[in-house]
């Protein structure tokens, strides 16, 4: 039991030190602290779903699908 708890601190005291070592890591990598210059640069990209002839695409397809499975070769079996 004692071994668990001394086993539990350590590992506490371990996260702790691991966590304290990245944010000063973390914030080490802020050019604002040190005086630096920052620039910045805007870029503009376009993503797949914002086009609207994929959306087209994409309903046709599913249209497509979805008359052939419910179709089932249109004739009557009567």
């Amino acid at each position: 039991m004692l071994h668990s708890l001394k086993q539990s601190a350590r590992a506490a005291w371990a996260s702790l030190l691991a966590s304290s070592i990245w944010s000063v890591w973390a914030l080490a990598q802020d050019q604002t602290m040190t005086g630096g210059t920052t620039q910045t640069t805007t870029r503009t990209t376009e993503v797949w779903y914002g086009q609207w002839w994929l959306w087209a695409v994409g309903v046709a397809v599913f249209l497509i699908v979805v008359i052939a499975l419910t179709n089932r070769g249109g004739r009557s079996s009567a």
